[in-house]
C-alpha cells in the first residue's frame, strides 16, 4: 500500500469514527477496541491507528498506553479555551471576508441553515454549522487562520454533540445565524462581528449549563 492510499484510508475512517462518536454511538470514556473497529469499517489496523492518532489530535480520542484508545471525555477547562480562541479569530476572519462576500458565498450559507432546519442528527448538524460558517469566512482568503479555525470547530463540536446542545438549542442557533447572515446580506461588518461573538457567547454558555 502506497502512502497516499494509507492516508485516505486514514482520513475515510477518521470521519467514520467522528461520525460515530458524534452520533453518540460511542460514548465518552468508552473504549475504542482497534479489532472491531476494523472489522466495523473494514479497515486495516495502521491506515485506523493513524485515524485514532487524527482524533486524538482533534480532541475527541485519547489514546490511552501504547495500542488502546478511547473517547474522550469533554474537559471544562479545554472547552472555555477553544471558546476563547474561537471568540479572538473566527471575528478576525469575519472581519477580513464581509467586503468580499459575493452572492454565491450567501447562498452557499443559507443553504446549509435551510438544511440545518430540516435535520436533528447531531453529527450531521456540526457538518451544516461549519459549512455555513466556512461560507462567511473563506472570502477573507486567509488559509492558514481557516485551518485553525476549523480545528477549533471540529473540536468544540465534541463537546456540542456530547452536551447535546447543538441538538438542544438548534432554533436558536438557526435564529442567530439567520441576523448574521442579514448583517452580512447587508454589508454591515460591525452589526456581522457583534452577531457572530453574541453565537458564539451563547453557545459555550448552554453548553456550560449541560450536563456532559
Amino acid at each position: 500500500m502506497d502512502v497516499d492510499t494509507e492516508k485516505t484510508q486514514a482520513d475515510v475512517a477518521a470521519e467514520q469514527v467522528r461520525t460515530l462518536i458524534l452520533g453518540g454511538t460511542y460514548r465518552p470514556g468508552q473504549p475504542l477496541r482497534q479489532e472491531a473497529l476494523s472489522e466495523r469499517l473494514n479497515v486495516s489496523r495502521t491506515p485506523l491507528r493513524h485515524a485514532l492518532q487524527s482524533l486524538a489530535e482533534e480532541g475527541l480520542v485519547e489514546i490511552v498506553g501504547f495500542k488502546g484508545a478511547r473517547v474522550a471525555r469533554p474537559d471544562p477547562n479545554m472547552v472555555r479555551d477553544l471558546f476563547d480562541m474561537r471568540l479572538l479569530l473566527e471575528p478576525l476572519a469575519l472581519k477580513s471576508a464581509v467586503a468580499h462576500h459575493t452572492k454565491l458565498d450567501l447562498a452557499k450559507a443559507e443553504m446549509a441553515l435551510d438544511a440545518a432546519d430540516a435535520d436533528s442528527d447531531p453529527h450531521r448538524l456540526s457538518q451544516l454549522n461549519w459549512e455555513f460558517h466556512h461560507a462567511l469566512y473563506r472570502p477573507a482568503d486567509r488559509p492558514t487562520l481557516m485551518r485553525t479555525i476549523e480545528q477549533l470547530n471540529r473540536a468544540s463540536a465534541f463537546a456540542e454533540a456530547i452536551a447535546k446542545s447543538i441538538v438542544i438549542r438548534s432554533e436558536k442557533s438557526a435564529a442567530e445565524h439567520r441576523e448574521l447572515l442579514e448583517a452580512c446580506r447587508n454589508g454591515d461588518m460591525d452589526g456581522a462581528v457583534l452577531r457572530l461573538t453574541e453565537h458564539l457567547q451563547l453557545a459555550y454558555h448552554d453548553i456550560q449549563n449541560s450536563e456532559y
